[in-house]
C-alpha cells in the first residue's frame, strides 16, 4: 500500500532542493497567462477521448508564446489505475515559428486518503521533436512526475486543486537531471451540467539551463463534457 506521507515528504524535500538551486542561479522573472478550451467523450466506460485547444503568453503577456492543439485517448482498468497517450501539435512563436510534435505516455495511479482528499501520482515519458529547417532538427523526451491532490469541499461544487510535478531529462546535455519543477494551485468549479471552469496559479521553475526563468502563471481553462 502507497503511503500518502512517503510521497508528500519526497516532493515537499525535492521542492525544497529545487527552489535553492534556482535562487542561486539567479533567474529572471516572468508573468504568463495560459488558456484552454478542452472537450471529452466518453468511449464505453473504460475509454475516454480528450482534445484541447490552448494559447500561451510570455514576456510578462506581452508575447505570443505558443498555439496548440492535442488529441489523447485514456483508458481506465479500474477505479485506481489508468493509461492514457496523447498527441500534440505546437507552433512556438520567438524569432520565428517553429513547429513541433509531442507524443506521450502516461501511467496514473489514483488513491483516496485523509477524509475527503484525493490523491494521484502520474509518470509521463513524452518525446518531442521539431523542425526549424530542412537541415537542422531537433528533438527532446523527458519524464514528468506528478503528484496531485483535490479536496471534495462538504455541500460545495467548488474542488480545490494542488499539484507538484517534476521534469527529468532523458537525453541531450540535460540527460538525468531536472529540468523543470512546477508548483500548481487553484480551484474547478462547474459552470452548467456538461461544463466546467478551472482558474489556477502556477510557478515554473527552469533548472539547469542557460537562461533559467521563474514564470508566475495564471491559467484559465475551460472544458465540456460531450456526453
Amino acid at each position: 500500500m502507497i503511503n500518502p506521507r512517503n510521497i508528500i515528504r519526497y516532493f515537499s524535500a525535492l521542492l525544497f532542493c529545487v527552489v535553492l538551486l534556482s535562487d542561486v542561479k539567479g533567474q529572471e522573472n516572468d508573468f504568463q497567462i495560459w488558456g484552454q478550451v478542452s472537450a471529452k467523450y466518453k468511449i464505453g466506460k473504460k475509454i475516454r477521448l480528450s482534445s484541447s485547444m490552448g494559447l500561451r503568453s510570455y514576456e510578462n503577456t506581452r508575447l505570443v508564446k505558443k498555439y496548440y492543439a492535442d488529441l489523447g485517448l485514456k483508458y481506465k482498468f479500474n477505479k485506481r489505475i489508468s493509461t492514457a497517450v496523447k498527441y500534440r501539435f505546437s507552433d512556438y512563436y520567438f524569432q520565428d515559428v517553429v513547429s513541433t510534435h509531442r507524443f506521450s505516455l502516461d501511467a496514473e495511479y489514483s488513491f483516496k486518503k485523509w477524509g475527503r482528499a484525493r490523491f494521484s501520482i502520474r509518470e509521463r515519458v513524452e518525446y518531442e521533436w521539431l523542425v526549424t529547417d530542412p537541415v537542422n532538427i531537433g528533438d527532446d523526451s523527458n519524464l514528468r512526475s506528478k503528484l496531485e491532490m483535490t479536496y471534495d469541499i462538504k455541500k460545495s461544487k467548488i474542488e480545490p486543486y494542488i499539484s507538484l510535478e517534476h521534469y527529468l531529462g532523458l537525453n541531450g546535455k540535460r540527460k538525468g537531471l531536472t529540468k523543470l519543477f512546477r508548483l500548481t494551485f487553484g480551484a474547478e468549479m462547474p459552470v452548467n451540467k456538461w461544463s466546467d471552469l478551472a482558474i489556477l496559479y502556477r510557478i515554473q521553475k527552469q533548472i539547469y539551463t542557460a537562461n533559467p526563468t521563474t514564470a508566475y502563471i495564471l491559467m484559465i481553462n475551460y472544458s465540456v463534457d460531450i456526453n
